[in-house]
């Protein structure tokens, strides 16, 4: 890591996406066993999760030489979703103080004029990624709540209370140039659904025609579909849940179109899942796509 040829060729070579994954499989172990399993997994899980942190911080200061590793880190989202979930859980101050040195460096980064162009001798395709991209990638991942939690922490390091006011700052800012629909997308882009303004009757009556999407392939309800199969989080499978059966009230036809792509049976699935309150969506959402009056039998 310390030639910035050396840099490059791991980042090309699938490194960031490696250790994205890496991160994120730490910080959910950590974040769901119990007290005595955290025991057990002792200082050593929280020594590899500050050494990978610090090789992607160290990559960081590639982002404003190279659009391709700027991709590289914003491609799904993994290595920003990875790093808000690290500190979320903040096994370690040192792992946090890294962790939030990375997202620093990740929403301040720039598309500069002048840099030399990938391997393959073409810029990545599509749209330009700056810090702006990032931010918008944190506010989804719910970063900006994590940060609240953390300035309510007395820390003694000053550049760790320094990063932690900054990425306040241009989170809040970055958040009001954003409508409540952008904020929306990113979200479920991002697959890390939480409850909030976004995932309300209101909601949905106003924004229910935006889920057609540019193209109208309904992109937005195809990825929460997939998440009431492929995430693991109970919370964002109830969540999806939701969403599926707000869409299907609020706009025309949206009965058919969830059944077509799929909705009805994998809901469905749910309606048995051990967890009472998913089961409780579930069933709801269920409801509301076989039901035409649904607000007359809740």
């Amino acid at each position: 890591m310390d030639a910035p040829e050396t840099r490059n060729l791991f980042c090309k070579s699938g490194g960031i996406k490696y250790m994205s994954r890496q991160l994120r499989v730490g910080s959910k172990a950590k974040n769901l066993a119990t007290t005595a399993d955290k025991k057990k997994m002792g200082q050593a899980s929280v020594q590899q999760l500050y050494e990978i942190s610090f090789c992607m911080w160290i990559l960081t200061y590639e982002l404003n030489r190279s659009a391709a590793i700027r991709a590289d880190f914003s491609k799904d989202s993994l290595a920003v979703s990875a790093l808000v979930d690290l500190v979320s859980v903040a096994p370690r101050e040192k792992v946090v103080r890294v962790a939030l040195s990375c997202l620093r460096n990740l929403a301040t980064c720039v598309a500069d004029e002048t840099e030399p162009v990938s391997g393959n001798g073409t810029v990545p395709p599509g749209p330009t990624i700056t810090g702006t991209t990032f931010l918008s990638e944190m506010i989804a991942c719910g970063l900006m709540k994590a940060i609240d939690h953390l300035r309510d922490r007395q820390f003694t390091d000053p550049d760790l209370v320094d990063d932690v006011n900054t990425l306040h700052k241009l989170l809040q800012e970055n958040y009001k140039e954003m409508s409540r629909w952008e904020v929306y997308k990113n979200e479920v882009e991002s697959g890390h659904l939480q409850w909030g303004s976004t995932h309300t009757e209101a909601f949905f009556k106003e924004n229910a025609r935006m889920m057609e999407g540019t193209d109208g392939d309904f992109h937005l309800l195809k990825v929460l579909i997939t998440l009431l199969s492929n995430s693991r989080d109970e919370e964002v499978a109830a969540i999806a849940c939701y969403d599926i059966g707000e869409f299907v009230r609020h706009y025309p036809n949206g009965r058919a179109i969830a059944k077509r792509l799929g909705a009805k049976e994998l809901v469905m699935a749910l309606i048995e899942h051990e967890n009472p309150e998913l089961q409780r969506h579930a069933l709801q959402c269920v409801s509301k796509i076989m039901v035409h009056n649904w607000e007359h039998v809740k």
